[in-house]
């Protein structure tokens, strides 16, 4: 009788371990859990932000293209008018000539100046799409360590 309670207590104190190293590994799953969900969160609120701030920076680059356009167009417009001016008296005056002169001095460097800019937002562009593609690529890869380790839960809690 006595063996027999000996054994017992082995028995339940074995299974009592057991209950305790599942409870222990079900919790470090949830640790684990829980840091993968907020690393997630943490990589989408990054994204987010540099999103928005490389959206309102574009933003500010679209918005001086623009105005120099604006610019260039008022600027075409005028010289259109003196060349028009030009034909119909068949005059040309020295301040004519060295305003175009001017003018077109000005649309060769700001043409210079938006190239390289679209260059620069180009370059920009493809780097974010990269980092972009990277991003949703370690989000895939959290997703599934998620999923694993939330299988693991569900082995170790049946």
């Amino acid at each position: 009788h006595f063996r027999v309670s000996l054994q017992d207590q082995r028995e339940r104190l074995r299974s009592g371990c057991l209950q305790m190293m599942n409870h222990l590994r079900c919790c470090h799953y949830n640790d684990e859990m829980e840091e993968l969900r907020s690393e997630m969160l943490e990589m989408r609120d990054m994204y987010m932000e540099e999103d928005v701030y490389q959206l309102q920076e574009l933003r500010q680059q679209l918005e001086q293209a623009n105005k120099t356009c604006r610019i260039l167009q008022y600027r075409l417009r005028k010289a259109e008018r003196r060349s028009l001016r030009v034909a119909q008296t068949g005059q040309v005056d020295g301040e004519l000539i060295r305003t175009l002169e001017q003018d077109v001095k000005v649309a060769k460097d700001v043409s210079i100046r938006l190239h390289s800019e679209l260059d620069s937002v180009e370059k920009k562009r493809s780097r974010l799409e990269q980092e972009n593609e990277e991003l949703r690529v370690r989000l895939q890869d959290l997703e599934v360590a998620k999923q694993v380790l939330q299988q693991e839960i569900d082995k170790v809690r049946n």
